[in-house]
């Protein structure tokens, strides 16, 4: 019995002997050496311990996190196997909260990584990689209140299969794609570009934001087919007014629309454009011909000019003074060829007239087809007084100092420059609108003290002008064409 006894204690002594044995082996095995990185140098690309011949084989602690290498933000332990890391790495900031985990592989990471918040110790990242490169699912997270805001799965390296992502509250889906070799389809409406795939290429309804203050508004609205611009597209200013609408088939510019705003928000230009070629700049203005009405307004909201286009060839155009909110006259504008095959250049024809911000008439300018015949300028104040009813004359060969500039686009007002005329012909009575110009019955010795005498105002001009009003006193609306007007020319000669 004893016997037995003996035998059973010597049994259980050397298997605990073994066990003993056994543990210490297993804890030489988790418990390699460790050392500072302090004690560490790298030689071509791996970590030996400082007088060591061989790559080092352990765990380095106190690895250094540097932003630019200048600002330590804090350190990581990691396993090292032959020089590389090769196992778990742990990085905590300078407080020592856990910002990161890792796993590497002979250098590469290689399994699971995990990235936390220091601030509220949540997650923020959670991705897997395969020999260096990412594969399988990524998710970022919300750190503030954890709630999932990115999802993509990566196959080797690259995007494969689904991509989600949200709002920062986890409750909008803001992008939807599917990804296969490399093209994705679906939707993204990160950032402020909103865009919607097929196959890797833009197809459907796209839209950009900008910024107006502290809000965005949509800036561009455009549609795509295929990689292509195709249908309506739009730019839209801060007040939600379409300020260019052009219509494209499969890239190609059909037509274009452009709105012109003041700072005010006033609407002062509309004009539609075509493209009468088949290949045409859509950057270049000048590639289209207007088509369609053209419309200028003043500040107040006034209509000052309107011009019909037929593919870039002038049919009319009126140009209305305004003076003190009420329509005061009207002068025609006159189609001429330009070097621009597309489209037609406006000259004025008729009679302009200029007048100051307090309603005063200030000069009267004859247009012959864009060539000046005559102008008139007000008189200075002692004149006015002395001679009422009358202006100062300069005939349409000498200008010489005239306060007018007269600007023969029609597009654009003539200006009359602060101060009064230093020299002019004789005294002609103040035209009616659309009135030609009438002799003055000042005594010639008045007329002589005033201003040297010239010649009397173009008989052409003055019958085409009376044609003009003729068509006018049937109708005041009546829009004159620029091919009555030539009509008007060939019947006065």
């Amino acid at each position: 019995m004893n016997k037995e006894i003996l035998v059973s204690s010597n049994a259980r002594r050397c298997l605990a002997l073994s066990a003993i044995t056994l543990a210490c082996l297993n804890l030489a095995g988790c418990f390699s050496e460790e050392i500072d990185a302090r004690q560490t140098h790298e030689i071509q690309g791996l970590l030996y311990k400082i007088h060591a011949e061989d790559p080092f084989t352990g765990r380095v602690l106190n690895y250094p996190i540097s932003v630019l290498g200048l600002f330590n933000v804090g350190t990581c332990a990691a396993d090292f196997k032959k020089g590389l890391p090769d196992g778990e790495m742990r990085c905590s900031d300078n407080a020592g909260t856990l910002i990161a985990s890792g796993e590497f592989k002979a250098g590469k990471r290689d399994g699971k990584e995990e990235k936390f918040d220091a601030k509220t110790g949540k997650k923020t990242a959670v991705g897997h990689w395969k020999n260096g490169l990412q594969d399988g699912v990524q998710e970022q997270f919300n750190p503030q209140n954890g709630e999932r805001v990115l999802e993509v799965h990566y196959s080797a390296g690259k995007k494969q299969g689904r991509e989600r992502a949200w709002d920062n509250q986890g409750d909008q889906l803001i992008a939807q794609l599917e990804w296969d070799n490399g093209l994705q389809s679906g939707f993204d409406n990160r950032g402020t570009q909103h865009r919607t795939y097929l196959d890797g290429k833009q197809h459907g309804p796209q839209k950009e934001y900008s910024i107006d203050g502290s809000r965005f508004y949509v800036a561009r609205e455009e549609n795509y087919d295929n990689g292509v611009m195709h249908g309506v597209q739009k730019r839209i200013d801060a007040r939600g007014n379409v300020t260019e609408l052009s219509v494209f088939e499969h890239d190609k510019l059909r037509t274009r629309t452009v709105d012109e705003y003041n700072y005010s928000g006033q609407h002062v230009h509309h004009v539609s454009r075509v493209a009468l070629k088949e290949d045409v700049n859509r950057f270049i203005a000048s590639d289209l011909s207007n088509d369609g009405e053209e419309q200028y307004w003043d500040d107040q909201g006034n209509l000052i000019r309107q011009l019909q286009w037929r593919n870039g060839q002038l049919l009319s155009a009126t140009a209305t003074v305004w003076v003190g909110g009420r329509q005061e006259s009207q002068f025609q504008g006159i189609g001429r060829d330009s070097y621009e095959p597309t489209q037609q250049d406006v000259l004025k024809h008729g009679q302009e007239r200029l007048f100051s911000d307090n309603g005063e008439l200030q000069a009267v300018i004859f247009w012959n087809a864009g060539s000046v015949n005559q102008i008139l300028v007000s008189l200075p104040p002692d004149q006015r007084n002395q001679y009422p009813g009358k202006m100062g004359l300069f005939d349409g060969n000498e200008f010489w100092g005239s306060p007018v500039q007269a600007d023969p686009d029609f597009s654009k007002p003539s200006r009359y420059n602060a101060g009064f005329a230093t020299r002019y012909e004789q005294l002609v009575d103040i035209p009616a609108p659309g009135q030609p110009m009438q002799a003055s019955n000042v005594p010639a010795s008045a007329q002589a003290a005033a201003a040297p005498v010239a010649a009397a105002s173009n008989d052409q001009d003055s019958c085409v002008q009376r044609k003009v009003d003729a068509v006018h006193a049937e109708d005041p609306d009546a829009l004159i064409r620029a091919d009555m007007l030539e009509e008007f020319e060939q019947d006065c000669l």
